[in-house]
């Protein structure tokens, strides 16, 4: 029997500042079951594509440095199925996987070539808080250096429309972190903010 492939299951949400400090101290009504800080973590994300082709196809090709200890990671992401706020992602760190989903659109396509042969499409850092909550549930507010700030709800799971009613059920929980308001992932401001700058 073939084993299920794991799956990132996510739910995006809109916060402010001031939020971080009344997380951290879980002083929110209701206040949750339990939650842990796990710390702030630094990164720097380097997507790679050109005339939006893997996007199109449902792939974002990205290297991820650490800024803490300076280690790098080259990923992709593979859309399951949602939209820029709810959605589930086949996470791929396996160099050969990459290469064979990444060349059939890109040929020239190497970890060894400046941006991997197919060309930079955004470069920015992030500031990320990350908290796990009722024993379950990751959260991470995200702050990135051009002024976007995002928070995310997660779970690694087989079955994810299990893991969606899940993660909807955990934020009508708690209001008080969870906004119901429209949010932008960060990719998707910074190629907003951006691609409107070189139409000035």
């Amino acid at each position: 029997m073939t084993a299920k492939r794991l799956l990132e299951v996510e739910s995006k949400f809109g916060f402010r500042p001031t939020l971080i400090t009344t997380l951290r101290s879980n002083a929110g009504n209701p206040a949750f079951k339990r939650l842990e800080a796990l710390g702030t973590h630094n990164f720097t994300d380097t997507y790679y594509d050109r005339h939006d082709v893997l996007s199109t196809n449902g792939i974002w090709l990205r290297q991820r440095v650490d800024n803490n200890n300076n280690s790098a990671i080259l990923e992709a992401k593979v859309r399951v199925s949602g939209d820029f706020a709810r959605s589930t992602f086949h996470e791929v760190t396996d160099g050969k996987i990459i290469a064979d989903l990444i060349r059939p659109h890109f040929p020239q396509f190497s970890e060894e070539r400046e941006h991997c042969g197919v060309g930079l499409l955004a470069e920015f850092m992030t500031t990320r808080q990350k908290f796990h909550a009722d024993g379950k549930f990751a959260i991470m507010l995200d702050s990135t250096d051009f002024g976007h700030s995002v928070g995310e709800v997660e779970l690694m799971a087989e079955d994810e429309g299990k893991a969606h009613r899940e993660i909807d059920a955990f934020m009508r929980q708690y209001p008080w972190v969870f906004r119901r308001s429209r949010c932008e992932g960060k990719l998707a401001a910074y190629l907003r903010i951006h691609r409107a700058d070189t139409l000035k």
